[in-house]
């Protein structure tokens, strides 16, 4: 699934096997990040008399388009990193075609963005990362995503539309959303179904799998009993779920985003968004960059008790104040 508007998607476990089918290392120069400790430690985003309150009116209205689901077009991987802390090193990029090399020799580009997300997000937050994934698919379409690397589990790999990363408000919403995914997906809060892992694409191990867990299942593997998103679910998406799965299990592409739309619609007060209604993982990360990015709500909707869901885990409304400040001096003026 994907969405238009340059919105978020996150890539399912499967698809990773086709992610690095044709890329390999080679070595390059080092790229260094520069130092981000010194960013300010006061709640910006309260302050008066500063553009904060700019910057985040600003991601919270790229933030708004509709997600006009439709068929992802064709991408064209145009090179791969390695990430070693705050670091890409060793690119290799792609033989691609005449039109995309102005994208794929722009590596100051590549650079910049790589370093903005390393700015915005504690390095302690990101150790997940192990590839910086260069791609593009022509404007309006994906424009970050986040998947498990085809050779370790518990290793993930940022991608990013390079011709699309220019509106840094909707990259810095689309950058948010995907740390959510790795935030909530993560090894430590959902193990690694080997299984499931080594089997990309076969449905019968997955449903297999998903059975034997007695928690929330993303994919990846069987979540936590204690983990960010099985309580999530738990909490909002078991009345909802089984219309959902019916939905989810529809074949036919025009039927099943018409009559995800139609679910929407019926539960518009429960979802931050419409594209949040793509599966629980996509909730909850949609849901985690409104926590970020937002007034804290008052509640009185199933949507705005999502992003409460986040104020009561003091750590993770630690990591909001850190991250807000991060967003607020790093932001392009």
């Amino acid at each position: 699934m994907n969405r238009t508007k340059k919105r978020i998607i996150h890539v399912l476990f499967w698809a990773t096997a086709l992610l690095f089918s044709a890329l390999a290392w080679n070595t390059a120069t080092n790229m260094i990040l520069p130092d981000a400790s010194s960013s300010a430690k006061l709640p910006l985003e309260t302050q008066q008399g500063n553009s904060c309150p700019r910057i985040l009116d600003e991601i919270l209205d790229a933030a708004k388009a509709p997600a006009g689901y439709t068929v992802a077009d064709a991408e064209t991987y145009l090179g791969i990193y390695q990430v070693h802390g705050d670091e890409i090193i060793n690119p290799y990029f792609e033989t691609v075609p005449s039109d995309l090399k102005d994208e794929q020799d722009d590596l100051v580009t590549q650079q910049n963005v790589w370093e903005y997300f390393a700015t915005i997000i504690p390095a302690q937050k990101r150790g997940m990362i192990s590839d910086y994934l260069i791609l593009t698919d022509g404007p309006d379409n994906i424009l970050a995503a986040v998947s498990q690397t085809r050779d370790d589990a518990s290793h993930w790999v940022l991608e990013v539309d390079i011709a699309d990363s220019t509106n840094y408000a909707n990259l810095t919403f689309n950058m948010m959303h995907e740390f959510g995914h790795l935030l909530t997906l993560n090894a430590d809060q959902v193990p690694p179904n080997m299984n499931v892992f080594n089997n990309p694409g076969n449905a019968e191990v997955y449903n297999q799998e998903s059975a034997l867990c007695p928690n929330y299942f993303p994919g990846e593997g069987c979540s936590q009993a204690g983990s960010y998103i099985n309580q999530f679910y738990q909490r909002f998406w078991t009345n909802v779920y089984p219309e959902w799965t019916a939905i989810h299990q529809i074949d036919n592409q025009t039927t099943y985003y018409k009559k995800l739309v139609e679910f929407y619609e019926k539960h518009e007060d429960q979802f931050v968004s419409d594209y949040a209604v793509t599966s629980p993982a996509e909730d909850i990360a949609e849901s985690w960059a409104h926590f970020i990015f937002a007034p804290k709500p008052e509640g009185d909707t199933i949507a705005g008790q999502k992003v409460l869901f986040f104020y009561d885990y003091p750590e993770l409304v630690s990591l909001r104040e850190e991250i807000l400040n991060r967003v607020c001096s790093a932001f392009p003026q």
